[in-house]
């Protein structure tokens, strides 16, 4: 079980579908969900100033949308990699979109926190795949 997951969708009901998963699935004891990528930044900022000598205190994975307003996952990436990856080097990221845009998948591969790429909405198995890919 991780610790703690950050969802971060514009769309309520892919958050409420992705933490029903998550909970039932026993994946997590903490489930974050955020509205876009500014949010995240700015919880992460926020959390990495909270829990800066805490390891336990940093998230393990987030679920990341690539289509949001005001910040979307591009852009998201491009923030975390510049300002907090260092602060988070163990955070593993899994895209979750309905994107099936190869060039998406393709560019994906260019962060190198990012574990995998899913279409959504998430389900059991793709948690299970989750599992096995973080504890490898």
């Amino acid at each position: 079980m991780l610790q703690k997951i950050i969802c971060i969708d514009d769309d309520p009901i892919a958050l409420l579908l992705s933490k029903l998963v998550i909970s039932k699935s026993n994946f997590a004891s903490k489930i974050i969900t955020l509205a876009n990528g500014l949010e995240a930044i700015n919880y992460l900022e926020k959390e990495e100033t909270i829990a800066a000598d805490k390891v336990s205190g940093h998230p393990l994975l987030i679920l990341l949308d690539l289509n949001m307003p005001v910040m979307d996952g591009w852009e998201f990436l491009e923030q975390f990699s510049q300002r907090l990856y260092q602060q988070y080097p163990d955070v593993k990221i899994i895209l979750l979109s309905s994107s099936i845009d190869p060039n998406d998948i393709r560019k994906s591969k260019e962060f190198e926190m990012v574990l995998d790429f899913f279409p959504k909405p998430l389900t059991r198995e793709m948690m299970d795949i989750i599992l096995q890919r973080i504890s490898a």
